[in-house]
């Protein structure tokens, strides 16, 4: 043996006997005496009585909800979009870079919005975050759209990556 602290025949990784003394399963249920009362008990017999529920999982509110960090993401990349279609305009040359950087927020925002309203769902986040939650998730996906929007109107424009400094 590899292990010099296991004897061969030790007690404790042998596999326990299954019949007793008189040769009966120890582990098998126990035959009712009378045809009558093995009518009555047949494989729903649990289920006929009152205590016999089904298991119904029930979750506390184990995770906190991240609404200000969604709302947030969400609002920087609207912010981003109002500007790149203030830059548009060419009231402010600012360049296409915000658009492009307001995607990172919008895309977070929008998936793990997403991903908190399957939590809510299951019941491990207080039902009380859904409307902040939707709310955030919402804003997240419109705030993409804007921002690939602005970034295509000025492709297609033909405008400088960085703002105009000198």
């Amino acid at each position: 043996m590899s292990n010099p602290l296991l004897k061969p025949n030790d007690p404790r990784f042998q596999k326990p006997e299954i019949r007793d003394a008189a040769g009966q399963n120890q582990f098998g249920e126990a035959q009712p005496a009378d045809s009558k009362s093995a009518a009555k008990e047949g494989v729903f017999a649990a289920a006929a009585t009152d205590d016999a529920r089904p298991y119904e999982p029930r979750f506390e509110a184990h995770q906190a909800s991240r609404v200000v960090l969604l709302t947030t993401l969400a609002s920087i990349a609207w912010l981003c979009g109002v500007f790149g279609s203030i830059s548009l305009t060419g009231f402010l040359s600012l360049g296409w870079i915000l658009p492009l950087l307001g995607i990172v927020p919008a895309a977070t925002a929008w998936l793990l919005g997403h991903e908190e309203l399957k939590t809510i769902q299951t019941g491990a986040i207080d039902e009380s975050a859904r409307p902040g939650t939707r709310r955030a998730y919402w804003m997240g996906f419109i705030g993409l759209l804007i921002c690939l929007a602005v970034m295509a109107a000025m492709i297609w424009q033909k405008m400088t990556f960085l703002p105009d400094v000198f």
